[in-house]
């Protein structure tokens, strides 16, 4: 085992194990970068030590694994975001901005026809920017969600800005969000940059869930000494199975309802509201639509 261990490029590891042997901590771990002794390739290992304790005798189990292929793909994964956030999602935002200003007539006045295409194509890149967004933060690192940057802040405030900011996605299907506050809500701890990507998640996933003229419904309350907010549609109907399934991993619905997606933006939405120490579920009944529902601690 040791002979292992002199390979490796940390020349500390030896006396940390040596130091853990005689220590009351019952396991050890590291992960290791080991010389390879007939090729210049360095190796990286994950190491377990663990104390095994006898009726007789006391030992020791050790795991080397080799994490060559983990480290690799977690290289092609940030290659992969950073690809998302540059390749894409700068020329995206260029589009964007060129056609807002075409449409407010920056370049010389359009046609009604003309507007109504321009209109569809902002539409979409608005759309594919908002699912870069959505891979974007399923992939950022689980630590930066571990360390929030908690501020008090109020919850009704950053649902009208979000109203407000997607007022013209929602308008490229006739669509509008009416907001309904009950009782007095007081400001609670969130960060606000994530809990803005949760509520513009809800209102565009209700949103791809109604069918065009349709309205959707907020909803905030104080309950039990929680901030309860509520996303109702009254669209497509739900079977049980899509619902219990519906904060999982890459689930997408784009197949029965012709939609585009990635099926992460409610995966993203449940980890977001758990790191503020919340939960978040979903309700469906023929007459009162399918609401997504979060709850937020106040203290």
């Amino acid at each position: 085992f040791f002979e292992v261990i002199n390979f490796t490029i940390n020349k500390n590891i030896k006396k940390q194990i040596i130091d853990f042997s005689k220590s009351d901590a019952s396991h050890l771990y590291f992960r290791l970068i080991v010389k390879h002794n007939k090729s210049l390739e360095n190796i990286p290992i994950s190491l377990h030590i663990c104390k095994i304790k006898g009726k007789k005798e006391n030992g020791y189990c050790i795991i080397i694994q080799d994490i060559l292929q983990e480290v690799c793909n977690r290289i092609q994964k940030a290659t992969f975001v950073d690809i998302i956030s540059h390749d894409l999602k700068i020329p995206m935002r260029a589009n964007i901005q060129i056609l807002e200003l075409i449409l407010k007539n920056k370049f010389g006045n359009l046609d009604n026809s003309l507007k109504q295409v321009l209109k569809e194509l902002l539409n979409s890149c608005r759309f594919m920017n908002y699912m870069a967004d959505n891979l974007l933060i399923k992939y950022k690192n689980e630590l930066e969600l571990k360390n929030l940057k908690l501020q008090k802040y109020s919850v009704v405030k950053l649902i009208k800005e979000a109203c407000n900011s997607l007022s013209k996605l929602l308008e490229a299907k006739k669509q509008s969000a009416e907001l309904t506050v009950k009782g007095d809500i007081p400001f609670i701890q969130i960060d606000i940059k994530e809990m803005t990507r949760v509520i513009n998640n809800l209102i565009i996933n209700a949103s791809e869930q109604s069918c065009e003229n349709s309205k959707i419904y907020v909803s905030v309350e104080n309950s039990n000494n929680k901030v309860l907010v509520a996303f109702t549609n009254y669209g497509y109907k739900q079977n049980t199975t899509v619902l219990n399934e519906m904060f999982e991993e890459y689930l997408s619905c784009s197949n029965k309802f012709r939609k585009v997606g990635f099926g992460l933006e409610l995966y993203n939405c449940k980890r977001i509201i758990e790191a503020h120490k919340g939960n978040i579920e979903v309700k469906s009944t023929p007459d009162k639509g399918t609401s997504i529902i979060f709850c937020l601690p106040l203290n």
